[in-house]
């Protein structure tokens, strides 16, 4: 049934991320910019200081879980445990979606055996959803498969909207079947996320020895190149692994405090911990993942984990998809930073996330302005001392970050096109095509945040 375990490579047993490459290039950097440096300071060079100096907190603690991930290596595993661990994977179920929800399903068929005794697909999806019927069809008989279906009625005590609904419905189904104890546990992946031996190696080694003190656990987004046509698209995915190996890796593994939110995917939870949280966020459009790593943090400091594995999605099918993407997930967060129901205090780091990325649609203008002083187009005393050094080290800092993710994603896929080939059109890509793309969602998704827009728009699955 699995028709996709050969287009997926496994990653070998290192983990981190490299670090080298940051301090070449920072270095190469500060030689080019030390030359344009200028003691002139007005507006405009406070503006710019400022506004290079305004992400720096993020790249810092990126930077300390860089260093931290470094050690840790890929789960292998090899036992097998008794806990039910329940795959829980939420779709609205297009008929368009059935190709990359197959590669999911049969994902976890062939490799869950392999560590889990006791274990069960509950695909969530709505009554109305029009490929229900389809994928009845297809996995109706199989043993492990369980389809629940959110009655097209239902509400939530707080009118939850979309996947927020769904979930909080899920949540209650397993309540209603005793399943939210301390030995059973919840697997969530999105509908184009398969698994692999790793993932289900890391599930099996968290529950049997950090389980009783680690109520979750977050692992990596990998996106394999070969599942999008979208070359814009699968290269600005390049920042999302080592998004996960940084930033998110400082908050959930060092702080063991998911303060900047989670995945809704490659994400394992205890089913009571759930169960006592929920997902009814309200009745707004709501990231639904970092509103439950919010409301965890809260009730449980302390207490989150790294879970040492990959899941592997797919890129948005092309530019389009990929600004509407981004434009949700601002749109998503700036609500849950705003209207949140949650005490601000945990709202606060969020809020300074969504500014910094809104910011980024003006942070390039001094690349602009670099480029053409290099050809003598106009004369500007812009690079103050402090600029140089930190416009070098956040310019290097996004070369780094997106070089290293897009060495995570080349090694999982199966394209023969060599990785160096790759990062040479990753560098300009990201500043000349992707960097603007992505301010544009960025602006996007606050234009809709101000017109109050209650839509959800869901994008196509790549197969």
């Amino acid at each position: 049934m699995f028709h996709n375990d050969r287009e997926i490579k496994q990653l070998g047993p290192q983990l981190g991320v490299s670090l080298w490459l940051l301090a070449a290039v920072f270095f190469t950097v500060l030689s080019f910019v030390i030359l344009h440096v200028s003691n002139t300071w007005n507006l405009f060079t406070i503006y710019a200081t400022l506004s290079w100096s305004f992400g720096l907190p993020i790249i810092l603690m990126s930077f300390i879980g860089a260093l931290r991930s470094r050690s840790f290596r890929m789960s292998d595993f090899k036992g097998k445990i008794s806990n039910l661990v329940i795959f829980e994977i939420p779709t609205i179920a297009n008929e368009d979606v059935i190709p990359a929800l197959s590669r999911v399903v049969d994902s976890i068929i062939k490799f869950a055996p392999r560590n889990l005794e006791n274990w069960r697909i509950d695909l969530v999806t709505e009554e109305w959803s029009e490929a229900r019927g389809a994928i009845a069809d297809k996995y109706g008989s199989v043993p492990n498969f369980n389809m629940v279906v959110v009655p097209k009625g239902y509400q939530t005590g707080s009118r939850s909207l979309n996947k927020s609904r769904a979930l909080q419905y899920a949540t209650e189904y397993h309540i209603a079947r005793g399943e939210n104890s301390d030995s059973i546990w919840i697997f969530h992946l999105d509908d184009d996320a398969s698994i692999g031996e790793d993932t289900v190696a890391a599930i099996a080694e968290h529950i049997k020895f950090k389980g009783h003190e680690y109520y979750i656990a977050q692992g990596v987004l990998a996106f394999p190149h070969h599942l999008s046509k979208s070359i814009i698209a699968k290269f600005a995915d390049s920042m999302r692994p080592t998004d996960d190996l940084t930033r998110f890796y400082f908050f959930t593994a060092l702080l063991k405090t998911p303060l900047v939110g989670l995945h809704g995917e490659n994400l394992l939870v205890r089913s009571d911990v759930e169960s006592n949280i929920g997902w009814d966020s309200g009745n707004r459009p709501i990231s639904d993942d970092s509103c439950f790593g919010l409301r965890f943090s809260e009730k449980y400091p302390g207490r989150s984990s790294f879970l040492p594995a990959f899941t592997y999605g797919a890129s948005p099918s092309n530019v389009r998809d990929m600004l509407k993407q981004r434009r949700r997930w601002l749109v998503d967060l700036t609500n849950l930073g705003v209207y949140g129901p949650l005490p601000w205090k945990y709202r606060l780091l969020l809020i300074y996330s969504v500014i910094f990325w809104s910011s980024m649609a003006t942070q390039n203008i001094m690349l602009v302005i670099l480029l053409l002083e290099g050809f003598h187009l106009i004369a500007f005393e812009l690079i103050t001392p402090p600029m140089a050094v930190m416009w070098a080290f956040t310019f290097s800092f996004w070369i780094w970050f997106y070089w290293n993710g897009l060495q995570i994603n080349s090694s999982v896929s199966e394209e023969k096109m060599p990785f160096w080939k790759k990062a040479v059109i990753m560098v300009p890509l990201f500043f000349l095509v992707i960097g603007p793309l992505e301010a544009l969602g960025g602006v996007m998704g606050i234009y809709a945040f101000l017109r109050n827009e209650r839509k959800f728009e869901v994008i196509k699955k790549p197969t």
